[in-house]
């Protein structure tokens, strides 16, 4: 009797915790990528997935916690070090971190034709920032089929482009349905060590990456929005903002990099071929981790650039990390109409104090947590301090570029990069969710304050 009331007990409890985290969203976000995280890493450690033997626990955890947050640094060659078995994990990994556990989740209980719980539409509610179960049903159809279509026409493309230069057929295929899902779910990871320096010259594949990067960090919502454009209606206020950001980041940041390593990196190159690899730095510092260049090698001004970029990340809604173009975009106008003496109107739409502190509340954070992990490096690494920064940044951006300080991490600073690659995959998400969860109107009113700034 006393061993049934305490499995009773213990069978509650667990219910009740489970319950709690099914009801916070902030919760299950970092949860469940953990869980994924650590499934990762297991698999990865077997003897099955190394094709030199078994890899060490940490060094697959780090490739299985770069991969679910599509990230793309490495510690091991993913084409050398891992089997295709392990290749197929990591993929595997890739595509469940870009399109989200909670996507999966959900669309389970669709195809089952499941009723949601109250709990759990809530939480996608709060996610997905849907009104209603039909727009979260919308949702999540408009996320699969725009991923796999997209990914199925890089893969053909790049199969084509990979077939032609490859030993054999099959070997192409692979390495382009590979290159694909990594490029559009922002991940960075290739199957060969030297990532795309070889394909410098082929303004096919390059493009192609670069596309796949660029619509992977859009969100398939701001997409559908800017379809809208040719059909001539104007576009919502979200989508006016992160379409001119995105814009704004990736031709002036490749204007510039252009300008910096025209005598640099980009020397021996043709003026198209410059022109080509400038664009595709540009788009893939935001949010990957591929690269046509030698990044050791990049002058001060366009170490300056890239970190900016990794910084700013992609889109809300979209695969990337960083804080996001629609922060950056809202701050920016912010900034602009606070010098021009206006109010915050975009589309004849007002931009609401919550969302306002929203984007200020995400990047003071972000740029602590960046602060933090560029000190705890620079104190326990050996490696150059301009090295470790750009790590870091790219880390917590989930970028994937390295300036090549990550194969000489020692243990902890493997961990920290880890820790970083998580918090910058979750930390955004989850920070909002908890707002969100937390947001109370208040009817209760206080006499305004005055407080110099100078």
């Amino acid at each position: 009797m006393i061993n049934k009331d305490k499995l009773t007990l213990m069978t509650k409890a667990k219910e009740h915790s489970f319950d709690s985290i099914i009801k916070s969203p902030y919760k299950i976000l970092p949860i469940t990528f953990f869980f994924l995280c650590l499934f990762g890493g297991i698999m990865l450690t077997l003897p099955i997935s190394g094709a030199q033997g078994s890899v060490s626990f940490l060094d697959a955890l780090f490739t299985a916690v770069s991969a679910v947050c599509v990230t793309g640094l490495t510690v091991v060659s993913t084409g050398g070090d891992y089997t295709n078995f392990g290749q197929f994990m990591v993929l595997f990994l890739i595509q469940s971190g870009g399109l989200g556990i909670m996507s999966i989740s959900s669309i389970i209980f669709i195809l089952l034709g499941k009723r949601m719980s109250l709990s759990h539409e809530k939480t996608a509610r709060s996610i997905f920032e849907a009104g209603s179960k039909e727009e979260i049903r919308d949702s999540l159809v408009l996320i699969f089929k725009y991923t796999f279509l997209i990914e199925f026409i890089g893969a053909i493309i790049l199969s084509v482009c990979f077939a032609l230069t490859e030993n054999s057929i099959l070997s192409g295929i692979k390495l382009g349905v590979f290159t694909s899902v990594s490029a559009f779910c922002n991940a960075g990871f290739f199957l060969k060590d030297s990532n795309l320096l070889n394909y410098y010259a082929n303004p096919i594949i390059t493009y192609t990456v670069s596309f796949l990067i660029i619509f992977g960090g859009i969100s398939p919502a701001i997409c559908v929005m800017l379809a809208n454009l040719f059909k001539g209606k104007k576009l919502p206020p979200v989508a006016v903002i992160v379409f001119n950001t995105t814009l704004a980041l990736l031709f002036g940041g490749a204007l510039f990099f252009f300008i910096s390593e025209y005598n640099g990196v980009l020397q021996g190159m043709s003026f198209i071929e410059k022109i080509n690899n400038s664009w595709f730095q540009s788009a893939t510092a935001r949010t990957a981790g591929f690269n046509t260049v030698d990044l050791s090698n990049i002058n001060a001004g366009t170490f300056l650039l890239m970190v900016s970029l990794m910084i700013a990340g992609g889109s809300p809604g979209g695969t990337a990390g960083g804080i996001k173009t629609g922060t950056l975009g809202i701050l920016a106008l912010c900034c602009y109409n606070a010098i021009r003496g206006r109010d915050n109107i975009i589309r004849n739409r007002n931009i609401t104090p919550e969302t306002i502190q929203k984007a200020i509340t995400l990047t003071i954070l972000y740029l602590l947590v960046l602060l933090i992990s560029i000190l705890m490096l620079i104190t326990t690494q050996t490696a150059k301090p301009a090295h470790l920064v750009f790590e870091a940044a790219s880390a917590l951006g989930t970028v994937g570029l390295s300036m090549g300080a990550t194969p000489y991490l020692d243990e902890i600073g493997k961990v920290i990069i880890i820790l970083t690659m998580f918090m910058g995959r979750v930390g955004p998400a989850t920070l909002v969710c908890y707002i969100n969860a937390k947001h109370n109107n208040s009817r209760i009113s206080y006499p305004d304050t005055k407080i110099s700034l100078t």
